[in-house]
């Protein structure tokens, strides 16, 4: 990202990219732009999920050890989140 974006305007860029992926699935993950990809990567980070870099291998334990992440993961259903 070129220019540093606020959390609020982040969550929004991911939120949009979300929602075309959720109303048209695959066709709708064609549609993501970079920006929106980027911005759910961030919110993923955020919440805290471990990154794996490419040609490394899955690190051993939690992939997400902030347990508050895992609280809203574990309280909420497939469609609820």
């Amino acid at each position: 990202m070129s220019d540093r974006w606020t959390v609020p305007e982040m969550a929004e860029r991911a939120a949009r990219g979300l929602g075309k992926v959720d109303q048209l699935g695959p066709r709708g993950a064609t549609m993501v732009s970079r920006d929106e990809v980027e911005a759910m990567a961030g919110m993923l980070a955020l919440l805290g999920l471990t990154p794996i870099y490419p040609g490394k291998p899955t690190p051993e334990g939690d992939l997400f050890p902030r347990p508050e992440a895992l609280q809203i993961i574990d309280t909420k259903g497939p469609t609820d989140v």
